[in-house]
């Protein structure tokens, strides 16, 4: 059986994953949607794509079309999965899910309506590094964790600098580096910890003079059911770093910490640092760590469709994720505290 996949968006995200589709034997990237001619007009010859056209609606009528895959901005993730849904097909979108809880919940509502698939492109759980953390967590090997530090720094500078891209903006962009990349790092927060209760958040365009976009930065207090306590990170104006001497353009750090031990990580290394009484420095390679869990999120993607089963990470997770994101867009913009039960 060959799975064929229909690509909304044909952008760098959408190329990117066209390459990777195209490694996969059971999987053809048959069409691709894209209202920009030249943008369009490239990803079909370099994928030899047998449909483009400018409208999603086409696209979701093609036969030709088993799996539409969304990689358009945020702010038409929920039109575009609906539409797809609505005309039977089986949807995969990249994060945010959306950029409203409500817009989410149409979403699982149409594919409940429609007996489709949707399912959310979060990638994090997927690395064997966050993987083995999680299992040391659970295993007490740290013993109770009490706080966590994470960050995320990634270069956009340019991009959030330009007035003309979508990237950082509200009106297509749904918000700044929170909504582009807060889904995937609190979904990994709620591998690690479980649920949050509460957050408190302060987001600000601190170094981009693009008046038109949203926030550079962000720094997310997130309150967990189980008592601990994490602080989030977030910036995509970060044009150096001084913590690799070949900065490759995003970073993903975290440290743990238990009352018997701490896990360093690095999501852009491979390996993993465990700290207790017993191992001061005990060094986990990636080499090491065999999780028998799924670490190519695409093809996990495509076998739970195949498969009729779920992913790795589900819808539900993904919608979880979202609500803590709106939550700190609320408490940035309030000055409060905001809990995740208020209505969002």
């Amino acid at each position: 059986m060959s799975l064929h996949i229909g690509v909304v968006g044909a952008g760098r995200t959408g190329s990117r994953l066209a390459r990777i589709l195209s490694t996969y034997d059971d999987v053809q990237v048959t069409a691709v949607a894209e209202p920009n001619r030249p943008s369009r007009d490239s990803f079909s010859k370099t994928f030899s794509t047998k449909l483009a056209v400018s409208d999603h609606k086409r696209l979701a009528s093609d036969s030709l079309v088993d799996v539409v895959y969304v990689c358009s901005p945020p702010t038409t993730h929920n039109t575009v999965a609906v539409d797809c849904l609505k005309a039977g097909k089986d949807v995969i979108c990249m994060p945010p899910m959306a950029i409203t809880v409500s817009q989410a919940d149409e979403m699982i509502s149409a594919a409940e309506q429609y007996g489709r698939r949707l399912l959310i492109a979060l990638p994090q759980r997927y690395n064997p590094i966050n993987q083995e953390t999680a299992r040391l967590i659970d295993a007490g090997k740290i013993g109770y964790p009490f706080m966590a530090l994470a960050s995320f720094i990634e270069n956009e500078y340019n991009r959030l600098n330009d007035w003309h891209d979508w990237l950082g903006t509200w009106d297509v962009g749904g918000g700044g580096i929170l909504m582009e990349r807060g889904s995937e790092m609190i979904d990994l927060l709620h591998f690690f910890f479980g649920q949050v209760d509460g957050v408190s958040a302060v987001c600000t365009r601190f170094a981009i003079e693009a008046l038109n976009k949203a926030e550079d930065t962000c720094l997310v207090d997130l309150e967990f059911v189980e008592e601990l306590s994490a602080q989030l990170a977030l910036t995509g104006a970060a044009q150096y770093s001084a913590d690799s001497d070949q900065y490759p353009g995003s970073i993903f750090r975290m440290q743990v910490f238990g009352v018997e031990g701490s896990i360093s990580l690095a999501g852009n290394e491979d390996a993993l640092v465990l700290s207790t009484k017993k191992n001061k420095h005990q060094v986990i390679p990636l080499s090491e760590i065999r999780t028998g869990l799924p670490s190519d999120m695409n093809r996990d993607l495509i076998d739970a469709i195949i498969e009729d089963r779920e992913p790795l990470v589900t819808t539900e997770q993904a919608r979880e994720a979202l609500v803590v994101v709106v939550a700190a867009y609320k408490s940035s913009q309030m000055k409060r505290r905001v809990e995740t039960l208020e209505q969002l």
